[in-house]
């Protein structure tokens, strides 16, 4: 007996493909759309595209995970992260956390530590339709991969990048680091040097740049340029920070204040300092970048981007757009401040 090719779906009366259906049209075995489903990375590439097309064409959802996402309440939230223990992410993370409990959803972390896999999650249609919708944290979505998303209907808010095609929650990098320079410069802490990342993740979005920017305008401003000598970039660890900050305070003039794009970093400063004997703030003014929970602890001066609230209203636009499919997209921008403590 020939294999159906759709079913009827009890809700809408539709006709509703099924993967018998999607093995036909593409001319491959029903194993070989099973093998693409799961693992899409192990089906060669013109294969694949044949049953990606034929999965457009028909409208397929698989059956098994967690249905048809529109006939259900919302239940999973998944959030794409670079795959590094960065203290902000897991900030972020704490503030999702409790909307998403109120709204009894399950939140899924998924590590992404590649370009490809990043793109593997965003094509494969078995892992999304485990999700009633996607956080992006800080990192990029092509246009290609967008409009694969928005003509499935999947629901997205992404945070710290920005995609005109969803919802973003963003901070203003380049206000941070002017403010930076402002709060250096009015305390009268001259010449200025900056710690920063190099090279950054591929895949993700590393805000090292926009930072550098405002703080270098802010600088060159007051008539003060920041100088390549009192640059210097690396890894986003303590102890990185801490030998490229030593190379900077044992220069034949050192500066007078380090802004490093991450508390992390500013963290490796403070201990270059120490082990060097520098006062701080009196010799040398230390700020960071992000006013993680140890920035506190350290009593670390620092630019403020709202982490906690960030995850926050990302979890709250994203419910409310899963309940409204209609609501309009918005660009949240989030207030970045100076926290001073006593590295200033």
């Amino acid at each position: 007996m020939k294999a159906l090719s759709s079913r009827r779906d009890s809700i809408s009366g539709k006709a509703k493909s099924t993967i018998y259906g999607v093995a036909s049209h593409a001319g491959v075995s029903i194993s070989t759309v099973s093998r693409f489903l799961n693992s899409p990375e192990k089906v060669n590439a013109e294969t694949a595209g044949r049953i990606r097309s034929s999965i457009d064409q028909l409208d397929y959802f698989p059956h098994g995970h967690t249905g048809m996402r529109a006939y259900r309440s919302i239940g999973r939230i998944g959030v794409l992260t670079p795959f590094f223990p960065a203290p902000s992410f897991v900030q972020r993370l704490r503030g999702m956390t409790g909307v998403l409990r109120d709204a009894q959803c399950e939140m899924v972390v998924c590590a992404v530590d590649s370009p490809e896999q990043l793109a593997e999650y965003l094509h494969s249609i078995s892992f999304l339709c485990r999700f009633d919708g996607l956080i992006i944290m800080s990192m990029h979505v092509g246009n290609e991969d967008a409009r694969r998303l928005l003509e499935r209907s999947f629901h997205v808010v992404m945070i710290e990048s920005v995609n005109h095609h969803f919802t973003c929650v963003e901070a203003d990098n380049v206000l941070g680091g002017r403010l930076a320079a402002q709060c250096f410069l009015e305390k009268g802490y001259r010449p200025c040097a900056f710690i920063g990342e190099q090279p950054s993740l591929p895949y993700s979005l590393q805000p090292n740049d926009l930072r550098l920017a405002g703080y270098r305008e802010a600088l060159q401003a007051a008539g003060h340029p920041l100088g390549p000598e009192l640059i210097r970039m690396g890894q986003v660890s303590v102890d990185d920070a801490c030998r490229m900050a030593g190379e900077l305070l044992d220069l034949p003039a050192p500066p007078r204040a380090i802004f490093a794009m991450s508390d992390l970093q500013a963290i490796g400063v403070l201990k270059a300092a120490r082990q060097r004997g520098i006062a701080v703030p009196g010799a040398l003014a230390v700020m960071g970048f992000d006013d993680i929970e140890a920035a506190g602890f350290m009593d670390l001066s620092t630019v403020s981007q709202s982490l906690e609230e960030s995850g926050r209203v990302a979890a709250q636009l994203l419910l409310d757009r899963i309940r409204e499919p209609g609501r309009p997209l918005q660009r949240v921008h989030l207030d970045v401040r100076v926290v001073e403590r006593d590295t200033t």
